[in-house]
């Protein structure tokens, strides 16, 4: 039986601890029931949930979740002892006051890095959700290797490890053992994949069905606020002409791109305005411009029925075949793929009203 040991904090979003459960029970039952062999009867996970002194831990939307013990303990049918876990989970850290949420979790966690580090080389395949992979960064088991985390989270993932890869557009990042998953409900897909490993494709594409995941979602470029970020934007740098422009450039998304009027506008030199950008943003004023324009289009395909050219038209984009590379180069999609997955959806009480008066 694979044993799975979920560690939580007072500042872990309760969704990627319960949703991930349910996951693994689903694929027990799915398991057993399509078993032949009788050791296919009996459940192929179990898992347990540890808190850092054993106590349950109330979490920022108030869920209290109760625990089998703390984080040295491993819990295999209620009984403390000393098996050690398959997986280690960690899920994702709401931050809800920005970064200090972040900063203050990493620091309450500080102590039990060469557990997990410990756990790590006796063979654990350790997992995170979203956030949570700072913990691993943090304690060093990401160093010169490679991860994912929540998009947003990009720039100060970088600035804080320059030492790892970001694999920003993965849903799902694996190194030595190590497995990162990106924003927030990615959870499912790291749910997933842990059955996957254990329980083989079949059970696996049957869980996904059962509960409505998609199994191949394999990049989180399309959901990306590409140029916004705004979570990020007010602590990443305090660079005011930045900001400035930030404010300028969002407010000009719809027109064609021109340096010498940004400049202007700033009352300082092309040359001075593209510095300010490489220092405090790690790039120049044209690309940050195209962000702005790309997710300007993603809006408008998301929420009205204009045609690409008009869409192009709105973003300040005269040449439509070049709209559409960038657009895919940005999203991984095309503008047509990504309004098929993202257009507004139909009201279900609108559409049974309108079946119901057809139908009297």
């Amino acid at each position: 039986m694979t044993h799975i040991a979920v560690w939580i904090y007072p500042q872990c979003m309760a969704s990627p601890v319960t949703a991930p459960l349910d996951v693994f029970a689903i694929a027990n039952a799915i398991w057993i029931a399509q078993g032949q062999a009788k050791e296919q009867r009996q459940p192929l996970f179990s898992w347990s949930i540890h808190s850092a002194d054993g106590a349950a831990v109330k979490t920022p939307t108030g869920v209290v979740l109760q625990v089998d013990g703390d984080f040295s303990s491993n819990i295999t049918n209620n009984i403390a002892n000393d098996i050690q876990a398959d997986v280690l989970m960690l899920p994702g850290i709401f931050l809800g006051n920005g970064m200090q949420d972040l900063w203050r979790t990493l620091d309450e966690l500080r102590p039990y890095f060469p557990l997990l580090r410990e756990k790590h080389a006796q063979g654990s395949l350790l997992v995170s959700n979203c956030s949570a992979s700072f913990v691993f960064a943090e304690a060093g088991l990401l160093d010169h290797g490679h991860a994912t985390t929540a998009w947003w989270l990009e720039r100060v993932f970088k600035a804080r490890y320059p030492q790892v890869e970001l694999r920003l557009g993965e849903v799902l990042d694996e190194y030595r053992d190590i497995v990162t998953s990106g924003a927030a409900s990615a959870y499912m897909n790291l749910a997933l994949d842990i059955v996957r490993r254990f329980a083989g494709p079949e059970v696996t594409a049957s869980v996904a069905k059962t509960m409505l995941i998609d199994a191949n979602r394999a990049t989180q470029t399309p959901y990306m606020n590409l140029s916004g970020m705004t979570q990020q934007e007010s602590q990443s740098h305090a660079d005011d002409l930045v900001i400035r422009a930030q404010k300028w450039l969002r407010q000009h998304r719809h027109l064609a791109f021109r340096l010498p009027a940004l400049a202007d506008y700033l009352a300082v030199s092309e040359r001075t305005v593209i510095r300010h950008f490489h220092q405090a943003l790690g790039t120049t004023p044209a690309s940050y411009a195209q962000l702005l324009k790309i997710d300007l289009a993603k809006r408008l395909m998301e929420t009205t029925t204009l045609t690409l050219d008009e869409v192009a038209e709105r973003t300040g984009y005269t040449d439509l075949s070049s709209f559409r590379r960038l657009f895919k180069r940005h999203t991984s999609l095309s503008p047509a793929a990504y309004r098929e997955q993202f257009k507004p959806q139909k009201s279900v009480a609108a559409a049974t009203t309108t079946t119901a008066a057809t139908t009297t």
